[in-house]
């Protein structure tokens, strides 16, 4: 990247890092050094950083949370947006005695968006609870556990299109399926509605509490990690990733510095020095084995960005 387009981009925004290493900022710690990170702060910020983009041909890259991404280990080329300090409100725009309208940034973390429906008295996103994404990340993927997932509490989504225009769609034009969205292609959620209904913050406080103990028990939380690795295969519901990873043998397996999680075999953790390159050797494994034995083709739930 030219000093002219850096130049550039320094005037768009203010929080802008050059070769900044990614693995400050994924769950697992592990990634190269993105081109540029940028904190874009308004709409206006994010259309012109599109605009530049196209421009100069320059590819984008999301960064949320940082969880359920693996960084390559050369890094990211182009821009690195990150919403969490421009887009990073939430609060409730509308309330009857039957549901609410709550507006939520794409910067927000998940565990903020519960916390905070919590103490409204708002139930439905408590399934949400001990994930550690951001909203637009989750919106991507339709996060979620196997008491539910985010798109069915969602109302709208606004976002901005490749071409940089600004558009909020129903949440039946996304078409959600499981871990799954169909977003038009390059777009960059901004902000969502979600709508709730009136309970008790006793009772969904109880039920955050169930769900935090359960991964706490189940989950290696205490450690760098990409979260669940591989989506439970379509069409199985009664049949799980990390039962098949576990069945076939591979529970606690190594490679450098990644393990496969002894606590949850559908987890990969960094024990110390691990390399994008030794996860993605485990991911490997893990497809060829369980294939080999069960017939069934794992898909990855973890976005993989950046170059080899």
């Amino acid at each position: 990247m030219d000093d002219i387009v850096k130049q550039k981009l320094s005037s768009l925004c203010s929080a802008i890092f050059f070769d900044e290493p990614m693995s400050k900022y994924t769950s697992i710690r592990v990634g190269g050094p993105a081109d540029v990170l940028i904190y874009p702060k308004t709409i206006e910020e994010v259309q012109q950083l599109v605009a530049l983009a196209k421009s100069q041909r320059l590819p984008i890259t999301l960064l949320g949370a940082g969880s359920n991404l693996l960084v390559q280990d050369k890094g990211i080329r182009g821009l690195v947006l990150n919403l969490s300090q421009g887009f990073n409100q939430v609060r409730v725009e509308s309330e009857t005695k039957d549901l609410a309208d709550v507006y939520v940034g794409a910067g927000v973390g998940l565990p903020r968006l519960v916390d905070f429906c919590a103490e409204k008295g708002l139930a439905g996103a408590e399934v949400l609870s001990g994930i550690p994404g951001n909203v637009g990340g989750a919106l991507i993927m339709n996060a979620g556990t196997k008491d539910g997932d985010i798109s069915e509490v969602l109302k709208s989504v606004t976002f901005i299109d490749k071409e940089g225009r600004l558009l909020t769609k129903q949440k039946e034009y996304f078409s959600y399926k499981y871990r799954e969205s169909h977003f038009p292609k390059n777009s960059i959620v901004l902000s969502a509605v979600v709508q709730l209904k009136p309970l008790s913050t006793e009772m969904i406080s109880g039920k955050i509490q169930k769900y935090k103990a359960y991964r706490l028990e189940t989950q290696p939380l205490n450690i760098p990690s990409l979260g669940s690795v591989f989506q439970n295969p379509e069409g199985h519901k009664k049949i799980f990733a990390g039962k098949l990873i576990e069945d076939a043998g591979l529970k606690n397996v190594r490679v450098g510095g990644a393990r496969i999680s002894a606590k949850h075999a559908n987890w990969i953790v960094n024990e110390g020095g691990a390399t994008a390159k030794d996860i993605l050797v485990l991911i490997g494994l893990v497809k060829d084995k369980v294939k080999e034995k069960f017939s069934v083709k794992l898909e990855t739930e973890v976005k993989i960005v950046g170059e080899e």
